[in-house]
């Protein structure tokens, strides 16, 4: 303690028992909040050791508890962990569902969120329908399930919660959508190269100030004989002193090294590349950002692009007013979303709308009541530091614990 070490020596009593048969022949006292029977540390680093075990498991907290003082193997770590009770949460109101990859792309299970609090429920070992609709039996009074769009949940909350409200996450609609919407882009890609058509204005090189910071002193000047300049230069005239001498002729009074330092660039890159027309993930990226928050050349290029292609005006109109939808939480106006995006000829986006109208309640929900899975994506994201924290050798049961505990 503070450098020094310190030897605590408690006194407990020692009881015989006086029955001969009995095996066990003397009884010791123990101190309560101190002590247990066959337990060589006091609860106090019991629950030290369990608490690091949690937040970094076996090797890493066999590691930190040595920094403190004590000796303990990771198996010693991860077995005090196992040693914890179970939690008994509240009956949730408000759940979320979602996979994680116990090992991924081959072992997937279940993790279960209570939305309002925050807080896991429970790790379940498969993504079944079966098992999760058993757990949800187990928990009634469950009003609200948020999940995405696998079939497999959707069936196991129908079984399991009968009563409850689906609701379909507003992130896996909106990403859903993107995915559509990016389909319906590639399918028209040679509507791109209208956006090179109506490319910026020519890039001239800016008039560079003098080395010694000082402007130039007849740049306003200068700037008026730029696009003769670009017009000789193109013709094959590259010698500048003759350039230069020309616009003197057309009344430019400045140096020689102006012009001479405006041509420079075209010296070393003689022809501007050839514009490449934008991707379709980049054309989808514009069209479902918002208008106000897209930079203005991006707004330009995207407008160069729908002004020859109805087909993908009519998209990006769909995209405007669905994410109005979303943000605003007007379910209500589905159908005729719906109805509309059916009279386009849109058959990337027609198949998202099919996917809607199989799973339609939920998705109606998802768009007018103010539940989401954001939070079950969080513990998803902590599922994996956690596993990668146990290098893969511990069990279910193991990682359960520490999910629902830390």
């Amino acid at each position: 303690m503070a450098g020094r070490r310190v030897v605590l020596q408690p006194r407990v009593r020692r009881f015989t028992c006086e029955d001969v048969s009995c095996g066990r022949r003397t009884f010791v006292e123990q101190v309560a909040g101190l002590t247990r029977r066959y337990s060589q540390r006091t609860e106090r680093m019991r629950s030290v050791l369990s608490e690091i075990g949690l937040a970094l498991a076996g090797r890493a907290g066999a590691r930190l508890a040595d920094v403190f003082g004590v000796r303990g193997s990771r198996n010693t770590v991860l077995r005090l962990v196992d040693a914890l009770p179970e939690p008994q949460p509240q009956v949730p109101r408000v759940v979320g569902v979602d996979e994680y990859a116990a090992r991924k792309g081959r072992v997937y299970g279940t993790v279960l969120v209570d939305v309002e609090t925050r807080r896991p429920l429970d790790l379940l070992p498969d993504r079944e329908a079966g098992t999760a609709a058993a757990w949800l039996a187990e928990h009634p009074g469950i009003e609200v399930v948020c999940r995405d769009r696998a079939p497999f949940f959707a069936e196991g909350a129908r079984i399991g919660a009968p009563t409850a409200v689906q609701v379909a996450d507003r992130f896996h609609l909106w990403r859903n959508l993107g995915e559509a919407a990016e389909r319906c882009v590639s399918r028209h890609r040679s509507c791109l190269r209208a956006t090179t058509a109506a490319s910026e204005p020519e890039k001239a090189p800016a008039l560079a100030p003098a080395e010694n910071g000082a402007p130039w002193p007849t740049g306003h000047r200068f700037a008026d004989r730029k696009p003769h300049l670009r017009e000789r230069w193109a013709e094959g005239c590259t010698n500048a002193w003759t350039l230069w001498e020309e616009i003197r002729t057309h009344g430019y009074t400045g140096g020689y090294g102006a012009v001479r330092a405006y041509l420079q660039p075209f010296r070393t890159y003689p022809t501007a590349p050839a514009a490449r027309p934008p991707s379709p993930r980049t054309v989808t990226g514009w069209i479902l950002t918002h208008p106000d928050t897209l930079p203005e050349s991006e707004r330009l290029k995207l407008k160069a692009v729908l002004v020859d292609c109805p087909e993908l005006d009519a998209l990006t109109g769909h995209v405007c007013a669905f994410g109005k939808m979303l943000t605003q939480l007007q379910g209500d106006q589905l159908p005729e979303w719906i109805k509309a995006v059916r009279a386009d000829d849109l058959p990337s986006l027609h198949t998202f709308v099919n996917g809607l109208e199989r799973d339609l309640a939920a998705v109606t929900a998802g768009l007018a009541l103010p539940w989401s899975s954001g939070v079950v994506e969080g513990h998803v994201n902590r599922i994996k530091t956690i596993k990668r924290q146990m290098y893969g050798r511990a069990g279910f049961d193991l990682l359960r614990k520490r999910v629902l505990l830390a």
